[in-house]
């Protein structure tokens, strides 16, 4: 039996061939406008992440967890203790208490929930799959004039992320996170823009 064999037998849609065809002719590059800060955080093992109130980017691991200042990447706290780690996560894994603080706040990750792939002013994450099962991170403004799904989208440059991704918005959107298990890859806003 060839497991191999090509299917004769096409399911998706012209529409969505053409979709495919699009997002795999597109060029990995970095955010436009005003997404001018990156930072690359590297951590391995990475499950979770998420913000906390001065929408620092707090990552999760089977060896604890850190503190990150977003736009700068100043690692603010570390905790290599994964005993407290694990007593901080919530039992549905979608919430996890800082032990440093005491704050809890809303996560996602491999093993929590999902992030916020929208922001009030229409900038939209995707993750995609045009080469099947590399993932792929798409943004987007939905909000523009004539606007259709990857016409004017960005395929974001992974850099050293590989395998499965997960990303989201910060809560106010000045801020978001493509997360894979070698650690972050963040980007935030010009504030003057």
């Amino acid at each position: 039996m060839n497991f191999f064999k090509k299917s004769t037998h096409e399911i998706r849609t012209p529409f969505e061939l053409e979709l495919l065809e699009k997002a795999q002719n597109m060029q990995q590059t970095v955010p436009p406008e005003p997404w001018i800060y990156e930072v690359i955080v590297p951590a391995s093992g990475v499950t979770a992440c998420g913000w906390d109130e001065d929408e620092n980017l707090v990552l999760i691991s089977g060896s604890g967890y850190s503190i990150t200042q977003a736009i700068t990447g100043n690692r603010i706290h570390r905790d290599r203790d994964s005993s407290l780690t694990d007593e901080g996560m919530s039992k549905d894994y979608l919430k996890f208490t800082i032990p440093l603080t005491g704050l809890e706040i809303g996560i996602f990750g491999f093993q929590a929930g999902d992030g916020s792939f929208g922001t009030d002013d229409g900038w939209r994450l995707d993750v995609i799959y045009p080469w099947w099962p590399r993932a792929s991170v798409v943004l987007d403004n939905v909000f523009r004039q004539g606007y259709r799904y990857l016409k004017d989208a960005v395929m974001i440059d992974l850099k050293r992320l590989d395998g499965p991704v997960k990303c989201g918005f910060s809560p106010s959107g000045k801020h978001f996170v493509v997360m894979g298990s070698g650690g972050a890859l963040v980007y935030s806003r010009n504030l003057a823009a």
